[in-house]
């Protein structure tokens, strides 16, 4: 495993042999954050600096992808320089890789910044979404928990009020009652659920003050407290009392909700920015932090991804976690959050000087920080079938929204798949 040790001197010395050389380094992320986030930060990144040069390699097609490209690399001893990979995925690759030395521990080049950088900058559970085993294998750089945009239009059409978004879910069961019997076309709600990956699943678990696998990462936990059959049991909810359909893909709902025939969606706040421009004047577009069951224990897992270091070059190694400093600091993440919606993983951005007056005249987009103290884990399978075991569990939940199983029938088998798959 690839651990460096030297002190905030020998840092230093690194990277002026950096500057001398004017390093190249290269990173890998998907296509979908590539044009929208990446390529205007490592452009103001290289202009403001003349020692180091970023380039992004040819962009995975998703997180998924994204995990199969480096596992290759890992594999062929063609890994990029640096790398942008899933909390979710983070475990299983970093576990993977540190055994190959190709991961580095950035505790060691976090400690060279100095004595309060860290916490300047990070609040503590931040930064824990990219350790694994006690190590700090990522930075992280986007953050999202889910939250619910809503047409306040409709709220008024049907008799509710829009500035008093329901607090519980009986409320919110009721207001989409309400919103689709207004017209036979209008959608009443929709959330991340079986139309994506696992992200809305483990949102049902964590509310409840759930947690998705043991400490050690190695169980499934998610059954305790029949935390799954309550999930279960919401997911019927929603089905038959909200009226979420099973059937509409997610482009189909995006469309829906932006051309004003869907009351409330529950979705990522990544895509705040791009809604609001499909949105225009049609309605008036809202946000709000989601429904929880435990309002005192409960979290909802944080979908995003952390930067992490795949080089084993130490001038690379340098250069790249200046750019991750970039990146992850105030300024990268005003960026990020100004571009897309996500949750600023940095401290410094809540301030003034970056984004304190923009969410104060932005309500809108001030939802993920209402937040914060909401983020969780988004937790990730052991081995290498994670994406096998959502597709059968997310088979699973359908089949108790649409009335096959029953909650308890569903809760047992999301467990069986679990167990059965990640020993492989």
């Amino acid at each position: 495993m690839l651990r460096f040790t030297f002190a905030a001197t020998a840092a230093t010395l690194a990277f002026a042999t950096v500057a001398e050389a004017q390093v190249t380094i290269t990173c890998l992320t998907n296509a979908g954050h590539l044009t929208r986030q990446h390529e205007p930060l490592m452009a103001e990144f290289n202009a403001m600096q003349d020692d180091i040069i970023v380039e992004y390699a040819a962009p995975a097609q998703n997180y998924g992808d994204t995990h199969l490209k480096l596992f290759r690399g890992s594999a062929t001893n063609t890994l990029p320089d640096c790398a942008f990979q899933a909390y979710n995925q983070l475990p299983s690759l970093a576990r993977a890789l540190a055994e190959r030395g190709q991961i580095v521990d950035m505790a060691t080049l976090i400690e060279a910044e100095g004595a309060g950088w860290a916490e300047e900058n990070y609040s503590d559970a931040m930064l824990d979404l990219g350790r694994v085993d006690g190590a700090q294998y990522g930075m992280p750089f986007n953050a999202s928990v889910i939250q619910w945009y809503y047409n306040a239009d409709l709220f008024v059409q049907a008799g509710l009020d829009p500035d008093n978004f329901p607090t519980d879910w009986d409320g919110l069961f009721d207001a989409a009652k309400k919103i689709d019997a207004l017209d036979e076309d209008i959608l009443p709600m929709f959330m991340w659920l079986i139309n994506g990956d696992d992200w809305g699943f483990q949102t049902l678990i964590l509310q409840q003050g759930g947690r998705m696998m043991s400490a050690d990462g190695q169980s499934v936990a998610f059954d305790e407290n029949d935390h799954a059959l309550e999930a279960m049991r919401m997911a019927l909810r929603l089905h038959e009392e909200g009226g979420l359909r099973t059937d509409l893909d997610r482009e189909t709902q995006f469309a829906a909700f932006t051309e004003g025939r869907m009351g409330m969606w529950g979705l990522s706040p990544a895509g705040a920015r791009n809604m609001q421009e499909r949105v225009g004047e049609q309605f008036d577009l809202r946000s709000h932090p989601f429904t929880v069951w435990n309002d005192e224990d409960g979290k909802l897992p944080t979908g995003g991804n952390a930067a992490i270091i795949t080089t084993q070059d130490p001038e690379k190694i340098a250069a790249v976690w200046e750019y991750i400093k970039f990146v992850t600091g105030p300024r990268g993440q005003q960026i990020t959050a100004e571009i897309t919606g996500y949750l600023p993983t940095n401290r410094q951005v809540l301030g003034t000087d970056y984004m304190g007056d923009f969410y104060a005249a932005n309500p809108y987009y001030a939802t993920p920080v209402l937040q914060y103290d909401r983020a969780g884990p988004w937790s990730g399978y052991p081995g290498t079938q994670s994406e096998k075991i959502w597709r059968e569990q997310a088979s699973t939940i359908r089949a108790v929204m649409e009335g096959e199983i029953t909650p308890e029938e569903g809760a047992t088998q999301l467990k069986d798949i679990a167990e059965e798959l990640m020993t492989r």
